[in-house]
């Protein structure tokens, strides 16, 4: 008679199974020009500076996310998520896609699979705010150190797009980087390709943005300082995520900002 075999948690953290995802979306897209010189500082090797340099912020709610796997389906209750993504020329002479420079998840880690799978570099946050008011969208990311990151408005008109996100959007690329057990280097660091696709619910409206970027140590996005007027993108899709790819090793990048453990104390309250 053979040992049962043994019970333990996965070898990887937290309790995920690696699967697919599919989620209707309430999203919005901000984008805006920025310097070269900043993309270029930024874009690890393999994906060079596109002839439009441009910063995007996208801010969602996911409704009704399932992840999808060998186990069956898991369904995660509505959150709100928020990155900030680089344009960039396609690896290997390609269509141009984006890389992710950091993914902010409000509240608990309800979607945190695709950092486990991908490296995609995920934080909690205190808040990500999407809310609508007549022919706007207010939008804002808190860290969970309570730093307001990015805050601002979107200015929706009559025209109209298919998806609220750029096409380039389609290729998103991380480094998913193991750090060594033994201290020196990496397990594993490779650029990694993640295929994304939205299916509009309803035709996308289109507009201007005004934002500002926080100041802040940890999470720096002020790097990202806008060198022209921002457009903005808003509406309903269902976002498919499938398997990536791993297209080359690289070397880590440098990373961006100084962590910080220490929360930023709320406003006085200042009596009348």
């Amino acid at each position: 008679m053979s040992a049962a075999a043994p019970v333990a948690m996965p070898v990887f953290a937290p309790l995920f199974t690696p699967g697919t995802e599919r989620v209707e979306v309430r999203w919005l897209t901000v984008e805006a020009p920025i310097d070269a010189a900043v993309a270029a500082r930024c874009l690890p090797a393999g994906l060079g500076v596109p002839e439009s340099p441009t910063v995007a912020l996208w801010i969602a709610q996911f409704i009704g996310a399932e992840f999808a796997s060998a186990d069956g389906v898991e369904r995660r209750p509505d959150y709100l998520q928020g990155g900030v993504s680089l344009r960039c020329a396609g690896y290997g002479g390609g269509p141009d896609g984006a890389y992710a420079i950091e993914t902010f998840v409000e509240g608990l880690n309800h979607g945190i699979l695709g950092r486990e799978l991908f490296g995609l570099p995920k934080k909690q946050a205190r808040a990500v705010r999407l809310d609508e008011h007549g022919d706007g969208v207010a939008f804002a990311i808190v860290s969970a150190l309570g730093e307001e990151l990015v805050a601002g408005e979107a200015a929706l008109g009559l025209d109209f797009q298919h998806v609220p996100a750029p096409d380039w959007f389609a290729r998103h690329c991380t480094v998913k980087a193991i750090p060594s057990a033994e201290g020196t280097g990496y397990d594993l660091c490779k650029l990694v390709e993640i295929p994304w696709s939205l299916t509009a619910l309803g035709p996308a409206r289109t507009g201007t943005a005004t934002f500002a970027w926080g100041a802040s140590e940890a999470d720096p996005l002020h790097v990202f300082a806008a060198t022209g007027p921002a457009t903005a993108a808003y509406g309903r899709a269902v976002l498919d995520i499938g398997y990536g790819r791993y297209l080359a090793e690289v070397d880590p990048p440098v990373p961006l900002g100084r962590p910080s453990w220490t929360p930023v104390p709320p406003p006085v309250q200042h009596l009348p």
